[in-house]
């Protein structure tokens, strides 16, 4: 066996390997989120009257997909059709 091959074998050698490469993925991660994080304050920032009205209009708990107001024609007190 080559010397690359028993260091690929060595279980502690891979564990530290993978350690290091999830730390480097979590940072860049950590980072992206950051960038979009900065991205997204900075649109509110320039629009915060545009983006509170937006979002008060759109109640979405209140209803049944938007069709809270329509006229139920065939309904009855009694059931009866």
């Amino acid at each position: 066996m080559s010397a690359s091959g028993a260091t690929a074998q060595d279980s502690n050698w891979k564990a530290r390997e993978q350690g290091e490469e999830a730390r480097y993925i979590h940072e860049k991660d950590q980072a992206q989120l950051a960038a979009i994080r900065d991205q997204l304050n900075e649109a509110d920032k320039a629009h915060p009257a545009s983006n509170t009205a937006s979002t008060q209009d759109r109640d979405f708990e209140g209803g049944f997909g938007g069709q809270e107001d329509l006229e139920d024609r065939y309904a009855t007190t009694s059931g009866e059709h």
